[in-house]
C-alpha cells in the first residue's frame, strides 16, 4: 500500500505537470532554451563632396546582461568582475546595472570593447561560461569618424539614450540600450522623413531566435532576421578645404592670443552662391565625435562641458555677433534698393559732418561716394544715406538678404540673429520711456553694423551670396544626396529659393564693385589679397563686443566676408574672430587660405606682419 500511495503521489504530480500545468510549463521551458539576440543595424555612412568617408562602423564586441537569467546578482559579480578587468566595473556597478533594468527581457550592455581588446575577453569569458549565466557577449557595429574631429561639429555624435528620451522606445521602437544621434547631422538625421517614408542614418535592427542549452552556450539558430544598414548621405562639404579652414582658423588664434588673450574661439562659412550648398563650415574650438562613441571619459566630458570656450557650440549658426563694419554691405544694398539715392552722389567726411549722435569715423575720408565709402569703411557715409532712406527701407532690404531670420539649414540650434526696427523696440523696451522709441541714432549705428543687430556667420555669407549670384536668397544646406542600403538615391537636394532682393543688376553691379574696391590698392583688405592670383571683392570690420565689461577701446571681433571670383562669383565667405581685433588682417587672413585651397591656387605666403588699416 505504500508502494501505491507512492506511485498515486507521483503520478498525481505528473499530471499536474504534463496535462493540468501543461501550457505553463512548455512556455517556461521554451523561455529556457530559446533566446532572442537582437542585432544591432549599422548607421549610414557618411561622405564627403568626393567620396572621402567621414563617418561608418567599426566592429566591437558587447559584454551584456540578462536580467530574467540571473538569479542571483552577486554571485555572478563576483565571477564576472575578475575577468573583465575593467575599473569602472564593480560588483557594485553590475548588480546597480541589474536593478536599474525594469525591462528584464532586454539586455543590460556593461562594456563595449574595441575588436582585438574584445577577443581575448571574449576568450576568458567562454572559458568560465558554466559559471556565468545570463551573459551574452555579441559583436556590434560602434559608430568611428575616420578624420576625426574634421568637421566635427557639422557630423554631430551618438550617444546612449538618455533617460530623457526614453519616450522614443515606444514612440519609435528604440531600445534602452540603443545609441543614437545626439548633435549635429547625426541628430538631425537619425530618423529623417520623406513622404512618409523614413530614410534617416538609423538602420533597422535584426532578431535571432536561438536555442540554447542548460550552459546558456548556443546550440542552433531557429530563425534569423538580417539587419537593414541605415541610409547614406553624401554631403556637399569638400575634406580639404574644410581641413584648410579648420587649421586657418586655430592657427589664427593662436596668433592673435600674444597679443591679444581673450582670442579662443572663431568660425567661418564658405558656399556655393549658385546652389547654397555649404562647402565648409567650422568652428573653433573643435570637437571630435570618436570622444563620444564609446561613452565619455571623464576627463573628456570636463573639456566639452565644464570649459568655457564651449567647444560643443558651432558658432558659425549658433553665434550671433555684432557684424561692425561688414554690415555696410547690407546697408549699400539697401541704399541703392531704395531708389532715394544716387549711388554717385557724394558726402563729406570730416569731423565737422560728425555731430552726435553720429558715431565718428575712424578717419576723415574727404569726399567720399559709395564705392569709396566701402573701400574705406566710411562711417559718415552709411549714416548719412541710412537716415536719409529711413528705417523702415533700410529693414525691408536687409530682411530681404536673410538676416534677423533663420537660413533653415538642417542642424539643429540655429540661431536667427537680430535685425531691429521700431516694432522690436517698442516690444523689448516697453517698459522705459526713452528706449521705447526709435531714435536716430538708433539707424545711424544699425547703419554701421554696431546697433542692436547681430549676426551669424552663416547669415553673412548667405548675404553676401545673395549678392553675388544676382539676388537670390538661397536656403544653405549640407546634404547632397541620400541612398538606400541597396545604392538607390532616395533623396537629392534642389536648388532653393526663399527670397529675392529688390534691386535691380545695375545696383548690384555697383555694390559688388564696391565690395571690389575693399580688395584694391587703397581698400582696407589691400594688403592681405596684394598679389593673389584671383580677384576677389569683399569687406572687413571691426565690431565693438558690447559684452558688458570689454574695453569699447580695444576688445573688438575681427570680421571679414567675402565672394570669389570677382567677374562670375562662385563661392562666400564670412569669418568671426573673437577679440581678433582687425577684421581684414584676421579673418581676412583665413579667407586667403580657404580661398586658395579651393581655387587650388599657389598663392605666395603673407608677411608675417600685416599693416592695420581702419574698418
Amino acid at each position: 500500500m505504500v508502494i501505491v500511495l507512492l506511485f498515486g503521489l507521483l503520478i498525481g504530480r505528473l499530471y499536474n505537470l504534463q496535462v493540468a500545468n501543461d501550457s505553463q510549463y512548455v512556455s517556461i521551458s521554451d523561455q529556457n532554451r530559446i533566446r532572442l539576440l537582437y542585432t544591432t543595424a549599422k548607421r549610414g555612412e557618411i561622405y564627403d563632396a568626393n567620396g572621402m568617408v567621414l563617418a561608418t562602423s567599426t566592429p566591437v564586441f558587447t559584454v551584456s546582461l540578462m536580467p530574467a537569467e540571473i538569479e542571483d546578482a552577486e554571485a555572478l559579480a563576483e565571477v564576472l568582475v575578475p575577468l573583465l578587468a575593467d575599473a569602472e566595473i564593480t560588483t557594485e556597478t553590475v548588480v546597480e546595472a541589474l536593478q536599474s533594468q525594469s525591462r528584464s527581457y532586454e539586455p543590460v550592455v556593461l562594456k563595449r570593447y574595441p575588436y582585438e581588446e574584445g577577443l581575448l575577453i571574449v576568450t576568458r569569458l567562454e572559458e568560465m561560461r558554466e559559471s556565468l549565466p545570463g551573459v551574452v557577449i555579441a559583436e556590434e557595429p560602434m559608430r568611428y569618424y575616420p578624420l576625426g574631429s574634421l568637421a566635427g561639429h557639422l557630423i554631430g555624435y551618438v550617444g546612449k539614450l538618455s533617460k530623457d528620451e526614453k519616450g522614443l522606445i515606444t514612440e519609435y521602437n528604440y531600445q534602452l540600450n540603443d545609441w543614437l544621434g545626439k548633435s549635429g547631422l547625426e541628430a538631425t538625421m537619425e530618423r529623417l522623413e520623406v513622404d512618409g517614408t523614413e530614410i534617416g542614418l538609423r538602420g533597422t535592427r535584426g532578431l535571432e531566435r536561438v536555442e540554447v542549452n542548460s550552459k546558456s552556450r548556443p546550440v542552433r539558430t531557429i530563425s534569423s532576421q538580417d539587419p537593414v544598414p541605415g541610409n547614406s548621405y553624401v554631403l556637399t562639404i569638400d575634406a580639404e578645404v574644410q581641413a584648410v579652414m579648420e587649421q586657418s582658423l586655430a592657427d589664427m588664434v593662436a596668433q592673435v592670443q600674444r597679443n591679444y588673450p581673450k582670442c579662443r574661439v572663431a568660425s567661418a562659412v564658405l558656399l556655393n552662391v549658385k546652389t547654397g550648398a555649404v562647402i565648409a563650415m567650422a568652428s573653433h574650438p573643435g570637437l571630435d565625435p570618436n570622444d563620444f562613441a564609446n561613452g565619455l571619459s571623464q576627463e573628456k566630458a570636463d573639456y566639452y562641458f565644464n570649459n568655457e570656450d564651449r567647444p560643443l557650440l558651432n558658432r558659425a549658426y549658433s553665434g550671433s555677433y555684432p557684424p561692425g563694419s561688414t554690415f555696410k554691405v547690407a546697408t549699400a544694398a539697401a541704399i541703392l534698393a531704395s531708389g532715394q539715392i544716387d549711388p554717385n552722389e557724394t558726402v563729406v567726411c570730416s569731423p565737422s559732418n560728425w555731430p552726435y549722435p553720429r558715431a565718428k569715423c575712424p578717419s576723415s575720408h574727404g569726399t567720399v561716394d559709395m564705392t569709396k565709402a566701402l573701400a574705406l569703411s566710411c562711417n559718415t557715409y552709411f549714416q548719412e544715406m541710412a537716415y536719409r532712406i529711413g528705417i523702415d527701407r533700410f529693414y525691408s532690404s536687409c530682411y530681404e538678404l536673410g538676416l534677423g531670420q533663420l537660413t533653415g539649414i538642417e542642424l539643429t540650434n540655429e540661431v536667427a540673429g537680430l535685425l531691429p526696427n521700431p516694432k522690436w523696440k517698442e516690444e523689448t523696451f516697453k517698459d522705459d520711456p526713452w528706449e521705447y522709441t526709435w531714435r536716430d541714432y538708433d539707424t545711424f549705428y544699425m547703419s554701421i553694423g554696431q546697433g542692436y543687430n547681430l549676426v551669424t556667420p552663416l547669415q553673412l555669407a548667405n548675404c553676401v551670396a545673395t549678392i553675388a549670384n544676382g539676388g537670390d536668397l538661397l536656403k544653405p544646406y549640407l546634404v547632397q544626396t541620400i541612398t538606400d542600403a541597396e545604392g538607390n538615391v532616395v533623396y537629392e537636394a534642389q536648388r532653393q529659393v526663399t527670397n529675392h532682393l529688390t534691386l535691380d543688376e545695375e545696383g548690384l553691379e555697383k555694390l559688388r564693385a564696391g565690395m571690389h574696391a575693399v580688395i584694391e590698392p587703397g581698400g582696407t583688405a589691400s594688403s592681405v589679397f596684394r598679389n593673389f592670383p584671383i580677384q576677389v571683392a569683399g569687406k572687413t570690420g571691426t565690431a565693438q563686443t558690447g559684452i558688458q565689461g570689454d574695453n569699447d577701446q580695444e576688445d573688438f571681433h575681427g570680421v571679414f566676408v567675402a565672394f570669389a571670383p570677382y567677374e562670375d562669383p562662385e563661392v562666400a565667405f564670412a569669418c568671426v574672430v573673437e577679440y581678433g581685433h582687425r577684421g581684414g588682417t584676421t579673418a581676412g587672413v583665413v579667407c586667403r587660405e580657404v580661398l586658395n585651397a579651393y581655387f587650388k591656387l599657389d598663392a605666395s605666403p603673407l608677411p608675417d606682419w600685416l599693416p592695420e588699416s581702419s574698418e
